[in-house]
């Protein structure tokens, strides 16, 4: 809300014919939008399961570049 309230007290109306004609996200934007948001979420509260998968591939990494550094 206060976010709108700004918008429309600092800028005032829209002027571009464009931007006016703009919606808001419709049940399957917003469906989209909240599955990806309790992803990062999880992801952010528990990222276990990520590193869990990479975790192989960039041990191999790590051993690569070390060994690519000895003189």
């Amino acid at each position: 809300y206060t976010l709108w309230m700004v918008k429309r007290v600092i800028y005032g109306p829209v002027a571009n014919e464009n931007v006016a004609a703009l919606e808001d996200l419709n049940s399957r934007e917003f469906l989209i939008m909240a599955i990806l948001a309790v992803a990062v979420l999880a992801l952010g509260v528990y990222p276990a399961p990520l590193t869990e998968v990479m975790h192989a591939s960039v041990e191999n990494l790590v051993q690569h570049i070390a060994v690519s550094k000895l003189p």
